[in-house]
């Protein structure tokens, strides 16, 4: 017992064991084989069937045989995880070219298990037949099973490129692999370019390899920046969104079917991910979804109203849901000495090149000493026919024939044995024929693999033949068709753009009433619809996803988002709740903000300029300073321009019943950021009354485009020097206060 007794530290056993735990985890279970894309599961499976005689020409055997096969001869381990195993394999949505074809439930892209194994069959696929093809030609090595009473391949002769074509994935001790599936026409077309161009760089390879090709197809992303590092360092990222087609209802209204989600995503979990969004109301875009998918994807998605973008719904739901996904890509792979390593894509490419340059050499040996086996028992039938009788005497007297023909006739064992053993008849004339015209083609034969052995170029060109081959049988022209995964560049499309598109945009009227109260209702007021209220200041029209400026009596602007604005009583809500106003401050205009427009500002007394609409937008709640206001003066008023039809502003301004116009050019008003203003008028004891811009044909136009005509001698009021202004008379001075602000209604008492 002593000597089993290990004397060492606890700490230094435990590092030891765990070493070798890691080590067997990453070797045995997680990272695949670069040269034939299996992990030891995968490739036990496959040479499983492939004793049992399941080719795809074969009938198919049930999955549980197969199991108990696979963890009987190679793989001691829990039968369920074997079956998973092969059910991957055999799973069209999850394996690009299945290595396996599977009969029966096995399972589906909404998540649904695999039916038990004793209700599955399975056989090869063509795939698989190229994974193993020449296998028995001594191709690979072979090592003892578990129990040492059979033997397995090291690795698969593997001519179809199954690390790239098929993908892999897995985590093991402190490293993980995560490699898509490609389209294999682009893969064979890369590795003959690089067989042919060895100094290829990995840009040159990706002229052929566009990228990932998913079995579930999506859109992929053309970010040739990104694509381009994760296939040169081995490790990045692809983003790939669902395809949809927008279906027309009439009427204007549309529904969207989704055909194609990105690879990995679970269907169901999905769906059910987009109900939850409506359900909470978190998509206010979206109405209703529904899966109407057999073996094809439909997902049917319909909007709240027709008024809504398509684009802009899907956008939402990319950034919401896994209809858009990234797929990380980490190239590590075990290379040929069994080691883990993060290869970029040149690396991988070459990995496949010089394994199937050490099969074709193999092959081409053992081709070589069959032929020469071959080509010294066909020498010796040779001589039995040239000296038949003789042969047959000592056979038949001889007490040791095989002895004697060995001294007689300079005959190898070999050559002696296949002789004895020669049916009489062979022995014919037409069978004499056969042997030296097969003698003559093997000699041929040998001459031409001697010299592929030997020459770089024709090795070349076999390797390039094989990857032709694989074209051929499983490229676009194919029943496996043309890459599924789409390449299109993505919008860009932020967190803040989200937000923008997910608002809701309602029609509201706002209210300003006694200066003091906002009142907040759905809906546009028609100009009719309007009440002689006195105590409402100015109605406007605006979207709930609009901006309104307000500017104070002490010359302040405001600036309000509308989606903060609550609907409130009947009195409205007060300022206050939105902005800061001091002590005697008030609202005396208010308008939808319009970004690069100028707007006239005055004073009760008269003094005003012009200035630009995004001079007046603040952030601060206790508004943007923009008028330096004179003594016992107050801004009063404003007035939008549209520089492409105005030419002319006119004020009314009033004392008592009296009332004044004045009118002079537009370009005679000066401009500025923040400012006292210039007096544009000049009455004693008269106070602004409204403030107005008119077109070149000196035409007023009221809120419903209707034209007023104030006098017949309106040019008469043009500002002349002095700038007094003449009187006038108009009966309804309401109509004098509409100020340019479009779908704004605005009166005073």
């Amino acid at each position: 017992m002593s000597k089993n007794i290990i004397n060492d530290e606890l700490k230094n056993q435990f590092a030891k064991k765990y070493l070798a735990y890691a080590l067997s985890t990453i070797t045995q279970r997680a990272l695949p084989d670069v040269r034939d894309g299996l992990k030891p599961v995968h490739r036990r499976l496959i040479y499983a069937m492939y004793l049992l005689n399941l080719s795809p020409k074969s009938q198919f055997k049930k999955s549980a045989r197969v199991v108990g096969d696979v963890i009987g001869k190679f793989h001691p381990h829990g039968d369920q995880s074997v079956y998973d195993a092969l059910v991957r394999l055999a799973q069209d949505f999850v394996t690009k070219y299945p290595l396996i074809n599977g009969q029966g439930n096995f399972g589906n892209i909404d998540g649904d298990n695999a039916a038990a194994m004793r209700y599955t069959e399975t056989k090869l696929t063509a795939t698989s037949q190229f994974l193993l093809k020449n296998i028995e030609e001594e191709t690979v090595e072979f090592k003892k099973t578990y129990d040492g009473e059979l033997e397995e391949p090291e690795i698969l002769p593997s001519q179809f490129p199954n690390i790239l074509a098929n993908g892999s994935s897995g985590i093991a001790v402190g490293m993980a692999t995560s490699i898509p599936p490609h389209n294999v026409h682009e893969i064979c077309d890369a590795i003959i370019y690089l067989n042919n161009n060895p100094k290829a760089t990995v840009r040159n390879l990706l002229k052929f390899i566009q990228g990932p090709d998913f079995p579930t197809g999506g859109i992929l992303n053309d970010d040739k920046k990104e694509i381009y590092k994760a296939y040169n360092t081995g490790r990045g990222y692809f983003e790939i969104k669902s395809k949809y087609n927008i279906e027309d209802l009439g009427k204007g209204s549309y529904q969207i079917a989704i055909t194609e989600i990105p690879y990995s995503v679970n269907k169901s979990k999905l769906i059910e991910k987009i109900a939850e969004i409506i359900i909470n109301k978190k998509n206010k875009l979206l109405n209703h979804v529904s899966d109407e998918s057999d073996e094809k994807i439909r997902i049917v998605l319909r909007p709240k109203s027709r008024n809504i973008s398509p684009q802009d719904l899907m956008n939402s739901l990319f950034e919401q849901t896994e209809l858009k996904n990234k797929f990380f890509l980490n190239m590590n792979v075990l290379n040929s000495r069994k080691e883990p390593k993060v290869m970029n894509l040149k690396e991988v490419l070459n990995s496949l090149l010089n394994h199937r340059y050490v099969i074709l050499n193999r092959r081409i040996n053992y081709r070589l000493n069959k032929i020469k086996v071959r080509l010294e028992i066909l020498r010796g039938f040779l001589i039995v026919f040239n000296d038949l009788d003789k042969i047959i005497k000592i056979i038949r007297s001889s007490r040791d024939p095989k002895k004697e023909l060995v001294i007689k006739f300079r005959l190898s064992f070999l050559q002696v044995d296949a002789i004895l053993e020669m049916r009489l008849r062979n022995l014919k004339k037409i069978e004499e024929n056969e042997i030296r015209k097969e003698f003559k083609n093997l000699e041929s034969e040998k001459k031409r693999l001697n010299k592929i052995i030997k020459s770089n170029a024709l090795q070349r060109n076999e390797i390039n033949q094989e990857y032709k081959e694989i074209i051929n049988e499983f490229g676009n022209d194919t029943v496996y068709g043309k890459r599924k995964s789409i390449k299109k560049e993505f919008e860009n499309f932020t967190s803040n753009d989200l937000k923008s598109k997910l608002k809701v945009i309602e029609n509201i009227n706002i209210s300003l009433i006694s200066k003091q109260f906002l009142k907040v209702k759905k809906g546009h007021y028609k100009y009719s619809e309007l009440s002689d209220d006195k105590n409402i200041n100015l109605i406007m029209n605006c979207k709930s996803t609009d901006k309104i400026i307000l500017l104070s009596n002490f010359g302040k602007s405001y600036t309000l988002d509308c989606a903060t604005l609550k609907f409130g009583p009947i009195k409205g809500i007060s300022i206050s709740q939105y902005v800061k106003l001091v002590d005697k401050e008030e609202i005396i205009d208010a308008f939808v903000f319009v970004t690069n427009i100028k707007i006239i500002l005055s004073t009760k007394k008269g003094y005003g300029y012009i200035i630009k609409s995004d001079d007046l937008v603040g952030s601060k709640k206790s508004g943007k300073k923009i008028f330096l206001n004179h003594a016992n003066d107050e801004l009063y008023t404003s007035c939008a321009i549209n520089e492409k039809i105005d030419r002319f502003v006119s004020i009314f301004f009033s004392e008592g019943e009296k009332l004044k116009l004045l009118i002079f050019k537009l370009k005679e008003i000066p401009s500025f950021k923040k400012s006292s203003g210039v007096l544009l008028y000049k009455a004693k004891g008269f106070n602004t009354f409204c403030i107005n811009c008119i077109n070149k044909n000196l035409i007023y136009y009221d809120s419903n485009n209707k034209k007023i005509n104030i006098c017949k001698k309106i040019k008469s009021y043009v500002s002349k020097k002095g700038k007094q202004g003449k009187s006038i008379k108009i009966s309804n001075t309401r109509h004098l206060i509409f100020r340019g602000y479009q779908d704004n209604y605005k009166f005073y008492d």
